[in-house]
């Protein structure tokens, strides 16, 4: 096993934010199995050789919360060979509002040589008031900075290509009025949503989920529980979404049965809205 291997799977495996002690009792600390699957199944997708697989890992570990050697292992994204995993480590690091992000957002917009990078980390940077962020915006304002290249066509990855435009989870959320609540350190998701709306695969029926779950209530809590057993994929992975956006921990313990489903983009959410409910009953 190689140096760098080891050490990251040392560095997941001692990640603080999901070493919580073990109580089976519902809303109550988490099982400590149940914690270790879940951070297998992150890990598994951090440790992939396919960039989809890396980049849905990373997006699902958005939805876990700040933890600081959390950040430190998205951090090393930001120098993935691939150009998507680097835009989703971009966009989650902006989700998680980490003072450290800001450093290493900085570094990316002044030497990742992809120009849809660099102007991603620009607009996140410009949106937490930072000069770099702002200086750089301007220079692709007046026409002395690219932003877009042949990459992404030529290698048809262009999963991340409208986070040109203001995001559209954060739309979604201002005009469908989602009622997040909010978590100290927890990461708010909108890579994760985002990604779920721009899959030409998501249902109907998992549309219209998201509207009718966006506030915590007796009614969303019933409907996402039967959703968590519904045979469309994409319903499953709404209902682990919106779960953990809307604190749901009364439902944290049904979703360990996600952590074996056949759909990736379901046992990644699973896992992180696990863990980050595990955060909150901490």
């Amino acid at each position: 096993m190689t140096k760098p291997l080891l050490g990251a799977m040392v560095l997941i495996l001692c990640c603080p934010i999901l070493c919580l002690p073990a109580r089976s009792q519902a809303g109550g600390q988490p099982a400590a199995t149940d914690v270790e699957l879940a951070r297998s199944i992150l890990k598994e997708g951090f440790d992939s050789h396919d960039y989809q697989v890396r980049t849905q890992a990373i997006t699902a570990a958005g939805m876990v919360g700040r933890d600081e050697t959390l950040l430190t292992r998205l951090a090393d994204f930001l120098h993935d060979k691939n150009v998507d995993v680097r835009l989703a480590t971009v966009h989650v690091l902006a989700d998680l509002h980490s003072p450290q992000s800001e450093v290493w957002l900085r570094q990316t917009l002044q030497e990742d040589k992809t120009p849809e990078v660099s102007f991603a980390a620009a607009k996140v940077l410009a949106g937490m008031q930072d000069h770099a962020g702002t200086t750089a915006l301007m220079d692709v304002y007046d026409g002395k900075r690219k932003t877009s290249s042949n990459i992404l066509k030529k290698e048809e990855r262009s999963t991340f290509d409208e986070f040109h435009s203001l995001p559209s989870a954060t739309m979604f959320v201002l005009g469908k009025g989602i009622g997040y609540i909010p978590v100290p350190g927890a990461g708010e998701g909108f890579t994760a949503i985002t990604m779920l709306l721009k899959d030409p695969k998501l249902s109907d029926r998992a549309n219209a989920l998201f509207i009718l779950c966006r506030s915590k209530s007796p009614e969303s809590l019933k409907l996402l529980e039967k959703a968590l057993q519904d045979d469309d994929w994409s319903v499953r992975a709404v209902a682990a979404q919106m779960i953990a956006h809307t604190a749901q921990t009364n439902l944290r313990d049904s979703l360990p049965p996600l952590f074996k489903d056949k759909n990736q983009k379901v046992r990644f959410r699973a896992a992180g809205a696990y863990l980050r409910l595990s955060l909150i009953a901490k």
